[in-house]
């Protein structure tokens, strides 16, 4: 299990970012996360891949992944966990990738560190997880280089390392911004199926994806857990602004659904 336990996180100038913000991603779950722009979701995966900006600081409470306290490790060892036992899929995949280099170099040097595998191994995995998320013309991904592909196509890249490492644990933030309709259900599919035996922290203001995928939801504001449970109750008896607005637009989409149906 991925646990966050109690944790506070605070800026130098004594500003709280985190306030005593507990999530549990048991293996095997999808487990959501949702709030407005600046409410402590970014600090919290920050957190727990440990990389905080210099001018913040973990001031109580644990991470812990199978009883191991992230908050204990250097970082030297919080790297070595990365990939291997945690992964990430995320939002800006631009930033995730070298620029200077193709996508198959970087795929293929991921999957000779990480998995030990030899060159042919690793590039045979890497075309057969581009596959997986609808990348069909793997020759040509891997040949391209991050400014060749959109940002969608790049999510989805990031998403196929992920399926090749398989990591007990993912963090998802926003995977499915970049996507059009048809690769935005492709990749709920693959986080759904593909990796259901997973522990999935699932980040997002896509309501669908979070109704469709996850056993439970957190929401975040100014910092701490201000509402939590299973989305079709957060969406008929929202406690909460954000919720309510969530729950606003879901029913504007099941009603413009049913309007379509209808005609």
């Amino acid at each position: 299990m991925l646990k966050i336990n109690q944790l506070s996180v605070k800026e130098k100038s004594g500003r709280f970012l985190l306030e005593q913000v507990s999530v549990e991603v048991p293996s095997g779950a999808i487990i959501g996360l949702t709030g407005h722009s600046g409410s402590g979701k970014t600090t919290l995966l920050r957190s727990i891949f440990g990389m905080l900006h210099t001018d913040c600081k973990i001031m109580d409470g644990k991470i812990l992944i199978d009883d191991l306290d992230l908050c204990c490790l250097s970082s030297r060892e919080h790297r070595s966990l990365c990939g291997k036992k945690i992964g990430f899929i995320p939002q800006t995949p631009m930033t995730a990738f070298d620029s200077r280099l193709k996508i198959g170099c970087q795929i293929q040097e991921t999957f000779q560190r990480r998995l030990q595998l030899n060159k042919s191994r690793a590039i045979e995995l890497a075309k057969e997880k581009l596959d997986l998320v609808n990348l069909k013309e793997t020759q040509r991904v891997l040949n391209a280089y991050p400014r060749e592909l959109s940002g969608g196509m790049l999510q989805r890249v990031a998403a196929a390392i992920l399926l090749g490492m398989s990591p007990d644990y993912i963090l998802a933030d926003e995977p499915t911004s970049a996507l059009d309709a048809e690769n935005r259900n492709l990749l709920l599919d693959v986080l759904q199926t593909q990796m259901k035996d997973k522990g999935i922290l699932l980040v997002s203001h896509d309501v669908d994806a979070l109704q469709r995928l996850c056993n439970h939801v957190f929401v975040l504001g100014t910092g701490k857990i201000i509402e939590q449970g299973n989305m079709n109750q957060l969406l008929t008896r929202p406690k909460t602004d954000w919720m309510k607005q969530f729950s606003s637009l879901s029913r504007k989409e099941s009603r413009g659904k049913w309007e379509w149906e209808k005609l």
